[in-house]
């Protein structure tokens, strides 16, 4: 008999058989998790016991709102002082206090072959996003970091607790599946004049979030992979989940706020379509910083829009949310936008975008896509002046429109 296949039958035996990581929703659609980011958060959680905290994750928190990361606490906990731990715990500290955040280790694990397997699954553009111009160290780091990933995944047997664990996972799967409509994304397409290879979405369950009903977080990077353009977004839970013996014992998995879902599934891809355009021109942007008044500022404070350059983005991807609504003739819905949007959230420069959007729609002739007219678009910011812009704030919150 070969030896081929008897070694294939015995790698079969001991390789964890994981559950569905991918549900395809569409052609072009699919929505994941993914057990990189997975470990990641598990061995996150650990080393802020050394570091005192990085993003959301604290030192004296428990979370006892999200059942993986306390049922993680207690399978993991011991390794806490482990050398792997430690090592982690110190490369983590050097990035954060480089990037202060830790979204670019979440893409960079994206880009790696599944734990245990070493090596890149896609190519990695690190300058576009780590500012390796800045920061010349911190891709190092972040590789020296995945390498430690790897092996406290396999020294601490993280593939067996995931598996364990299938029923959560795939649970969150379907959970979320229930509120995404892969349908608008050729609407999407067809609005901004440009096309993606396709639309990966990944639940991240074991991402810490602060208990509060409305807390989420949420972001939505573009990768160039060989295979085309890929629009992403990686979300967390955005439920609040009771605590149960068990987690064999839970029927819903953290991703049942219908409009929460919805929401980031449109808005993030939505970042997509826009930044890379305003980062092409952020010369004009620039040139009306002054815009970004102290109250501006504080009226969109909530929403962690901290510079003129994020405020710029930000209404641009919901003018997107509501003129892409109106494109599917859903008047309701483009209504309810606007209304979120422009009172509760104070992005008050919308109804001047939308007014002049239109241009564009109705010159799509001359305008094959939202780039090409966004350099227009945005001259509706430079005959603004700072009072005027608080004016805009004062006229929103006394007419509640």
């Amino acid at each position: 008999m070969p030896r081929f296949p008897l070694l294939l039958v015995l790698t079969m035996m001991v390789m964890p058989s994981f559950a569905q990581e991918t549900m395809p929703l569409s052609k072009k659609v699919s929505l994941s998790w993914n057990r990189n980011i997975e470990t990641y958060f598990i061995a996150e959680k650990l080393a802020v016991q050394h570091i005192g905290y990085i993003v959301f994750t604290r030192k004296d928190s428990s979370y006892a709102h999200q059942p993986l990361i306390r049922a993680a606490s207690e399978r993991f906990g011991h390794y806490v002082d482990s050398p792997v731990i430690k090592r982690i715990a110190t490369l983590l500290a050097a990035i954060r206090d480089q990037l202060h955040d830790n979204a670019e280790i979440v893409e960079y694990v994206l880009h790696q072959r599944p734990f245990p397997a070493r090596g890149a699954l896609y190519p990695f553009d690190d300058k576009a996003l780590l500012h390796s111009d800045q920061h010349p160290q911190v891709l190092a780091q972040i590789q020296e970091l995945t390498d430690s990933l790897r092996s406290f995944y396999q020294q601490a047997d993280v593939g067996r607790f995931l598996q364990e664990n299938r029923h959560f996972y795939t649970g969150a799967l379907r959970e979320a599946a229930q509120y995404i409509r892969p349908q608008i994304f050729p609407y999407m397409e067809q609005y901004y004049g440009e096309h993606f290879h396709r639309y990966a979405l990944y639940l991240m369950p074991s991402m810490p979030i602060n208990w509060g009903e409305d807390n989420y977080r949420a972001f939505g990077p573009t990768f160039q992979w060989p295979e085309g353009r890929i629009s992403a977004m990686v979300m967390s839970i955005n439920t609040m989940m009771p605590v149960k013996p068990s987690l064999k014992d839970y029927t819903t998995f953290g991703f049942g706020n219908a409009t929460t879902v919805h929401f980031l599934t449109v808005h993030e891809m939505g970042h997509s379509f826009v930044n890379p355009h305003v980062e092409k021109i952020e010369d004009q942007v620039s040139r009306d910083t002054a815009l970004f008044t102290p109250a501006l500022q504080q009226a969109l404070e909530p929403s962690y829009i901290g510079s003129w350059k994020t405020c710029v983005i930000e209404h641009l991807v919901r003018l997107g949310e509501i003129r892409v609504a109106v494109a599917m003739h859903d008047e309701a819905e483009a209504a309810r936008l606007r209304k979120t949007h422009i009172r509760e959230f104070h992005f008050v420069l919308l109804p001047l975008l939308e007014e002049k959007i239109q241009e564009y729609e109705q010159h799509r002739d001359r305008y094959r896509a939202f780039a090409d007219f966004l350099p227009e678009l945005l001259t509706v910011f430079h005959r603004l002046s700072p009072g005027e812009v608080d004016q805009l704030i004062t006229k929103y919150k006394q007419d509640g429109h």
